[in-house]
């Protein structure tokens, strides 16, 4: 078994956890918190995740880190991918691609929305956008998910 075991994760469905997340009852991971991610929207098989990337997101020459990109697209990708499971079933990320189309502005606002394109017994499909305030398209991603058990008590 991987992952989180505490049963006041575990025993949640996915789309209750990332409604707890959304609504500040359970608190995010430490990488969540690191790269300022922010649930704001959810429904079956879709997820909003936005996120201002600051000083410790950028690279040597400056830029937002295009590895702080992919972490906010797989956090939004995931995130869609869970509202999908029941109570000890969690996605694991197994492959992620992220095509970058524009830079990402430090202390800009951004934000990530995802779709589950097809959602098996074994793994889960999304794909998703990124995109700044003013609606351009920073990023697109898809990503396959392992579906995997965890305990529930």
């Amino acid at each position: 078994m991987i992952g989180d075991h505490d049963p006041k994760h575990t025993s949640l469905s996915g789309l209750e956890l990332f409604q707890k997340l959304k609504d500040g009852e359970l608190e995010p991971s430490p990488y969540a918190r690191a790269a300022g991610v922010r649930v704001v929207g959810l429904d079956v098989g879709r997820a909003v995740i936005e996120a201002t990337p600051g000083a410790d997101h950028l690279n040597q020459i400056g830029m937002v880190h295009g590895g702080w990109v992919t972490t906010i697209m797989d956090s939004t990708l995931g995130g869609a991918a869970h509202t999908l499971l029941p109570a000890g079933e969690r996605a694991v990320t197994i492959e992620i691609k992220v095509n970058l189309t524009r830079a990402v502005q430090p202390g800009s606002t951004v934000s990530a929305s995802a779709e589950v394109l097809h959602h098996g017994r074994r793994t889960i499909v999304a794909e998703g956008k990124l995109r700044d305030e003013q609606d351009r398209i920073l990023a697109v991603a898809l990503a396959t998910f392992a579906v995997v058990q965890v305990p529930t008590a």
